[in-house]
């Protein structure tokens, strides 16, 4: 009788095909619904950070600053210049950013519009088409957002009352709520901006140097300045835009886990009570306390493994649809989110297998031989 728990597990649960396909259904898509909540939040995350997390270590604005995306920072030239020669720096690339309202169709669009230095750093990473601005009135925009709106290269904007041409358009750069765009300095300074200054620095370290450690020196040679690694400005940036909306995305995973739970529960607790008389035969032929938690543990832990799998299957597609559909938002299923959701369905097939396992230990085995 020790082996004979998985054959009966598994012709029990085969027994009523409808039902099983039903309870597949339901826990594959309470799964599919946590995956695809969790990769909704992740892919907030890396779309706030899309822009800081291509960009060199270390950060820098003036004292006080403590993020990129919403922060009012004003360097000089003399102090950009200045932490170009603090130890350790091997380049300091200064940028120019700032929100900007852009009238595409008649229709206001907000756009993170970002002035860089051509040829330091700080621009577009990948080009869709077309080519970098190399002088003033020369724009790279988004290439999703140039599609939404049937702007092509050579397009015109308005920003400013300034004549701004798009020669480029960028791929990876849909962003957060906002998507980017991108201009050399000098045309950013030119639509009003205060010349002779930089919104923030981004510092690459000498070769040995720990972002860390050049963030220190930074703070102590040069006063009125900030100093912060990218990882610390990012964590903040998606505490600011990313949190706020945590809240009801975890309330929706826990509300998925429990549909999970019961689903899971009940269809075990179910097939248990209507075979009651199966597992009084079992008991009365000698089948063990052990042997009949292992039975209902298969069953439970068969229906959350299959369930689990066939969620996973339906959040990568549902995932790839919204990428081709509304490829502006980003659900990134990763790895360790797959991981949890599969542990954890393994621990919903042992907690809802409790139950039904204690009344089959306390099933009378002569019931089996009652009319």
């Amino acid at each position: 009788m020790r082996n004979a728990g998985v054959p009966v597990a598994r012709r029990q649960l085969l027994a009523e095909p409808a039902k099983l396909v039903v309870a597949l259904v339901a826990v594959a898509a309470a799964v599919a619904l946590v995956l695809l909540l969790s990769g909704l939040r992740r892919g907030m995350g890396e779309q706030v950070t899309t822009y800081l997390d291509r960009q060199p270590p270390v950060l820098v604005g003036q004292e006080g600053t403590r993020d990129f995306l919403s922060q009012t920072s004003v360097l000089p030239e003399a102090v950009v210049a200045a932490i170009g020669r603090v130890p350790g720096v091997a380049e300091a690339i200064p940028i120019d950013q700032e929100y900007a309202m852009l009238r595409l169709h008649e229709r206001p669009v907000l756009a993170l519009l970002i002035g860089y230095e051509p040829g330091r750093g700080g621009g577009p990473w990948k080009l869709a088409s077309g080519r970098a601005p190399r002088g003033r009135g020369e724009l790279v925009l988004d290439r999703l957002l140039a599609s939404e709106h049937g702007l092509r290269l050579g397009s015109p904007l308005e920003y400013r009352g300034a004549r701004l041409e798009i020669v480029g358009l960028s791929s990876g750069t849909s962003g957060f709520m906002t998507p980017l765009a991108f201009v050399s300095r000098a045309t950013l300074n030119g639509l009003g901006r205060a010349p002779g200054t930089a919104n923030f620095v981004f510092v690459r370290p000498d070769s040995g140097v720990p972002p860390d450690a050049l963030v220190a020196r930074i703070d102590r040679a040069l006063p009125g300045v900030s100093a912060l690694t990218r990882r610390e400005v990012a964590a903040n940036d998606r505490h600011q835009f990313v949190d706020p909306f945590s809240g009801p995305l975890v309330a929706m995973v826990a509300i998925a886990f429990a549909v999970a739970i019961l689903v899971i529960g009940l269809t075990v607790y179910s097939s248990t009570a209507e075979r009651s008389r199966e597992y009084a035969t079992l008991k009365a032929l000698g089948l063990g306390g052990r042997a009949l938690y292992r039975l209902v543990g298969a069953q439970a832990a068969s229906l959350a493994l299959a369930g689990t799998g066939l969620g996973i299957l339906l959040a990568v597609g549902a995932a790839r649809g919204v990428s081709a559909l509304a490829p502006k938002y980003l659900i990134a299923i990763s790895a360790g989110s797959v991981a949890t959701v599969a542990a954890s369905a393994l621990a919903m097939a042992v907690i809802a297998a409790l139950v039904p396992s204690r009344l089959l230990v306390r099933l009378d085995p002569a019931s089996a031989f009652r009319r």
